[in-house]
């Protein structure tokens, strides 16, 4: 059994989750909370990102760079939450793969928050195929999950960017592949070791 995943469909939700990455990521991640779609968003920011946020114009004033003072350079990777007029700050022990490393730190905020039973997930529209395998493997297969392009940075940028982006998502999409095929393959054989010893 996996998720309830719909691609583009824009619907109320219990949680939106912004990938980090460019900032048109978390403003139009902003826009739809400002629209009500959901009353949290979640935000993963990381090290590079961290003095923009704070410049975003958010609904609750946050100083993420000085919260990131008492964190070592490349340890800096947070999930700030955004509910109403209140903000928490959580830190998120950065990995070696990017995406992945976000989707399981959701996995595990999401057990804390079991209320949840929704999401809205915001990345670019390159990203979301790799954004879809990583939840089929990591996230509860009873949630629903909408996953949401941003819109597209200038079109002159996108010209520039499309082919290497797209031949690179690629490459990180069956390295992806891999990596889960081998941790579902190992999980698998983990626990049929545990039902025989029983």
């Amino acid at each position: 059994m996996t998720a309830h995943f719909k691609n583009n469909l824009l619907q109320s939700a219990d949680l939106i989750f912004v990938l980090a990455g460019r900032e048109n990521r978390k403003e139009y991640g902003l826009e739809l909370f400002r629209h009500g779609l959901a009353p949290k968003v979640l935000f993963s920011v990381a090290r590079y990102e961290i003095r923009r946020f704070s410049q975003l114009s958010l609904p609750v004033p946050v100083d993420l760079l000085k919260v990131a003072l008492d964190v070592p350079p490349p340890e800096r990777h947070f999930f700030v939450l955004i509910e109403g007029q209140k903000v928490q700050v959580e830190h998120v022990r950065p990995g070696r793969f990017g995406t992945l490393t976000e989707i399981e730190a959701l996995a595990h905020w999401l057990e804390d928050h079991p209320k949840i039973d929704s999401l809205l997930i915001i990345s670019s529209e390159t990203h979301l195929c790799r954004i879809r395998i990583c939840c089929q493997s990591l996230l509860s297969p009873s949630l629903r999950i909408a996953l949401i392009a941003a819109p597209d940075i200038s079109s002159k940028e996108r010209r520039f960017e499309s082919l290497t982006a797209v031949l690179a998502e690629r490459m990180k999409l069956l390295l992806y592949w891999a990596i889960l095929g081998v941790r579902i393959g190992w999980l698998r054989a983990n626990h049929l070791h545990r039902g025989k010893g029983t």
